[in-house]
């Protein structure tokens, strides 16, 4: 694997791991978030805290959906690779 590759790769990790750090903050924000629009009596600021939490619970899912794909993705990689080195090890043999 060339350099730029490697940078590429360790970019998107990084901005990954940016990314669900501030989706867990989103979600702890979420949390005070239900527990404000339990005590709030004004409809106006009740709408406004409903539209946050709709966003502190839409954004951190779509992050964790991403997650999971990327896992998937990654154990597709992986068992392409294994199967791709099991059968030139086949072929080698006979």
């Amino acid at each position: 694997m060339n350099s730029k590759k490697k940078k590429i790769l360790i970019a998107a990790g990084i901005f990954l791991i940016a990314l669900n750090i501030f989706a867990f903050y989103i979600l702890q924000e979420g949390i005070g978030i239900a527990e404000a629009i339990k005590n709030t009596k004004n409809k106006a600021a009740l709408n406004s805290l409903e539209q946050k939490q709709i966003f502190s619970d839409v954004f951190p899912s779509l992050i964790f959906t991403i997650d999971i794909a990327i896992i998937f993705f990654v154990c597709y990689l992986l068992i392409k690779i294994l199967f791709k080195s099991l059968k030139k090890s086949l072929s080698t043999k006979s």
